[in-house]
């Protein structure tokens, strides 16, 4: 049987759920039925990790990060790379994931090669109206535009679909949910030991720990973190607050832990291989992230049974259950979540029946197996096995290609 030719598209492998979704899903596809590609710019701290699974990976050099006009030459440059790219591969299905490459891989994929279906996974919409209101219009505007270019869109929670379709960006097309996924049986080293773990980190043996595993990107919001961390250490002396990742608000991170004076227990260690060993020396898992598909570290929290506070933010409400697993806080309300890590650093058993509780909840939804079982029904419903596209397509979909199911709820979206 002639193998179907996937090729992913994502603006860069740095270290976060997108990529370790893409990653995985390359990893555990039926190797006898498909054949993965990946086009990525370059610089992310993956890129050693693909070149070594011995993937077949263009990098695109054009393709940068940010998002500004002082970039639209390489924009450019980089969307005649992926034409290329496209040309090359021949793909049956183009499947891309993060904003930028989402928009110039599947303007490239109906310009180079409409014969390929496209899939785009929002991992998180990737634009929020904290970065301001015209910025979020042109961001709705242009996603709806892709849209019509795009054959299934994929979310990975009810929550970002159900935004996606209030703003009118999955009209008229198809529409799944498939859950990020990890491996719930997490295994430390067979050496781990938690009190050497926080020596190194000059924690002592008897400090409480809080977690947050992310970066210092704007809406993943590290400010708040040190605000919180503020409020609960004028009132409980040994407790340690670790923020891991880079970025570009760390440096602002660091002055106000410093100018708090509380930077001998606000650490910023940066990227980290070792997130199950800081999370078997933490107490509690941290979120202050303003916008948030399914974050995985979260599930990797879970996985390891530690309890979370939490901005209650997109998919986060359906990974944590408030009171139960966690505590959910609205956004922005620094006191309330500095209260609610408090009540969790003091009460051990509270911290127990918590645990218990995650010990118990079903995350089959979230796991890797569940995860790939989904991808694979995916493709296998563009292009069959016994047959491949043939024939030019058109630029936009013909709306005659989308169908209702079940009464008008959209396919893999039904509650």
């Amino acid at each position: 049987m002639e193998k179907t030719k996937i090729l992913y598209f994502i603006t860069r492998m740095d270290q976060g759920g997108a990529q370790a979704s893409v990653l995985y899903t390359m990893k555990n596809l039926n190797k006898q039925q498909f054949e993965v590609f990946l086009a990525t710019g370059p610089g992310g701290r993956l890129d050693g990790r693909v070149k070594g699974d011995g993937a077949h990976v263009s990098f695109i050099t054009a393709l940068r990060h940010p998002v500004h006009i002082k970039y639209i030459f390489h924009d450019v440059w980089a969307f005649l790379q992926m034409g290329r790219v496209l040309r090359r591969v021949k793909p049956d299905i183009v499947h891309t994931n993060a904003p930028k490459a989402g928009v110039l891989g599947r303007m490239a994929a109906r310009i180079f090669w409409r014969k390929a279906k496209v899939v785009h996974t929002f991992h998180g919409l990737g634009f929020a109206k904290e970065q301001g209101e015209k910025q979020f219009k042109f961001f709705v505007l242009v996603e709806k535009f892709c849209a019509k270019m795009t054959d299934v869109l994929v979310f990975v929670s009810r929550k970002n679909a159900g935004e996606a379709k209030q703003l009118g960006i999955v009209k008229n097309v198809r529409t799944e949910l498939i859950r990020a996924g990890i491996n719930f049986n997490p295994i430390l080293p067979l050496k781990f030991d938690p009190v050497a773990k926080k020596a190194s980190l000059k924690i002592p043996a008897n400090a409480k720990v809080v977690l947050a595993l992310a970066n210092f990107k704007p809406l993943k919001n590290p400010v708040h973190f040190v605000l919180a961390a503020y409020k609960v250490l004028s009132q409980m002396k040994n407790v340690y607050f670790i923020f891991t990742g880079e970025g570009p608000l760390k440096k602002t991170a660091e002055n106000l832990a410093k100018n708090l004076s509380i930077e001998k227990q606000v650490l910023f260690p940066g990227w980290r291989n070792d997130p199950l060993e800081l999370l078997a020396i933490s107490d509690v898992y941290a979120s202050v992230s303003l916008r948030e598909g399914l974050p995985m570290s979260l599930l990797e929290a879970m996985a390891m049974r530690v309890p979370a506070v939490c901005y209650n933010v997109d998919g986060i409400s359906e990974i944590i259950t408030n009171n139960k697993t966690g505590f959910l806080v609205s956004p922005n309300d620094i006191n309330m979540f500095a209260e609610k890590l408090k009540v969790l650093l003091r009460h051990t058993a509270l911290r127990q029946r918590f645990e218990a509780a995650i010990d118990h909840r079903d995350f089959s939804e979230f796991t890797v197996s569940t995860m790939v079982k989904k991808q694979e029904r995916l493709y296998r419903s563009l292009v069959p096995p016994t047959k491949k596209n043939g024939g030019k397509r058109r630029f936009f979909r013909r709306r005659r290609m989308f169908r209702k199911h079940n009464g008008g709820e959209q396919r893999g979206l039904r509650h």
